[in-house]
């Protein structure tokens, strides 16, 4: 049973978010399974007009999911071989025994995250995602976590912060799709086109090519030692952690 003291001391740790296709998996993952049952190449269409900010991502993906012919079985059986960072499960462990919480945010759809998460030796974590329903081998893509306010994201990952109120976050990220998120946390870890973008903007972030470098930061014990130190002037100052939208409604992880 855990005491009053225990709840404090949780209370002052860190978040843990990550992203999942490119960052906890090698390689994207959705990338795959839209350019694999594609019925045809209009997903490329899609893609490009999402890129030069013509259309939001969940109209990307709600017409790239609409071109694919594929059944659930199916889907789950091609997103079965999708590795997932050996360092990964490191990080998971530890958070697991320092009593830090841990939760994915993505972009793709819960049920091929969690087929991909059942392969490996994880416990499972709070999952943040779109979800997908079917019709035969016809699939419908929903969002449940998309905000009412923007229509940047289809998962309004930044969103998710809030069910943490007061608590330091540490972000790991690779894609547009995490652009809000790393602007908002406290400490990020970036690569790819999400390191081009805060670069550019001039916004400090830590470089990573794979969960190694994250797991060496957090293990080492640097990350927790300066997010606490963080949170401590934070609180001290009386300066509110974040300035996020609020979520319309409670929301929850995906635990199926």
């Amino acid at each position: 049973m855990r005491t009053t003291t225990d709840a404090r001391a949780i209370a002052t740790r860190p978040v843990l978010f990550f992203d999942f296709d490119n960052t906890i998996t090698e390689g994207d993952v959705l990338d795959r399974v839209i350019e694999r049952f594609s019925v045809t190449d209009d997903w490329k269409r899609w893609e490009g007009a999402w890129i030069r900010g013509e259309i939001s991502t969940e109209e990307c993906l709600d017409r790239q999911v609409a071109g694919l012919r594929a059944s659930k079985a199916e889907l789950l059986d091609f997103v079965a071989d999708f590795s997932v960072d050996k360092n990964f499960e490191s990080i998971v462990r530890w958070a697991a025994c320092e009593q830090i919480e841990l939760a994915i945010v993505s972009d793709n759809f819960s049920c091929l995250v969690r087929e991909i998460l059942s392969r490996s030796a994880l416990p499972k974590l709070p999952l943040y995602a779109n979800q997908l329903t079917f019709v035969g081998n016809r699939p419908k893509a929903h969002f449940p976590f998309k905000s009412r306010d923007c229509a940047r994201c289809a998962n309004c990952k930044v969103t998710h912060f809030n069910n943490f109120p007061g608590r330091s976050t540490i972000y790991v990220g690779d894609g547009l799709s995490d652009v809000c998120p790393a602007l908002a946390a406290d400490l990020v870890f970036a690569k790819d086109s999400l390191a081009t973008y805060l670069g550019s903007r001039g916004v400090r972030f830590e470089p990573f090519a794979s969960l190694e470098t994250v797991a060496d930061f957090l293990i080492g014990g640097i990350g927790s030692t300066i997010i606490s130190k963080r949170a401590s002037r934070r609180m001290r100052g009386g300066v509110p952690a974040l300035n996020i939208e609020k979520p319309m409604s409670k929301r929850v992880a995906d635990d199926t």
